[in-house]
């Protein structure tokens, strides 16, 4: 890389960025529990989604299934974009963790509803 681009960024790198968290978010996973399952530092998980870091193949492949295997089917080949299938199960779950306080950072917590 020549120092006038140096800092610039890739639109693949981009695509890949946006595709995973994306995906990632729409399951309701937080970059630990992703970083987790894929078996990276969530710092790595951080970096490829800022497109501070390129995924590696292996981690791109094991995260694409693990997204895939849970109900969010992301396409990177399009020319146009990045298009996404989220499945209805993947939705209901979703909506589970999505309501559930347990999961939620402690200053995110819901109150209890006032009369």
């Amino acid at each position: 890389m020549t120092p006038e681009n140096q800092g610039e960024i890739s639109l693949e790198n981009v695509k890949v960025a946006v595709a995973l968290r994306t995906a990632r978010t729409a399951l309701g996973w937080n970059q630990q529990e992703f970083a987790e399952k894929l078996g990276v530092a969530k710092s790595t998980v951080a970096r490829i989604e800022t497109a501070d870091s390129v995924a590696s193949a292996p981690v791109l492949m094991k995260a694409l299934n693990l997204l895939a295997a849970a109900g969010v089917e992301v396409d990177l080949l399009g020319s146009a974009g990045l298009s996404f299938a989220v499945t209805a199960e993947a939705l209901q779950e979703a909506k589970g963790r999505l309501q559930d306080d347990q999961l939620r950072r402690s200053d995110r917590k819901r109150g209890k509803a006032v009369d």
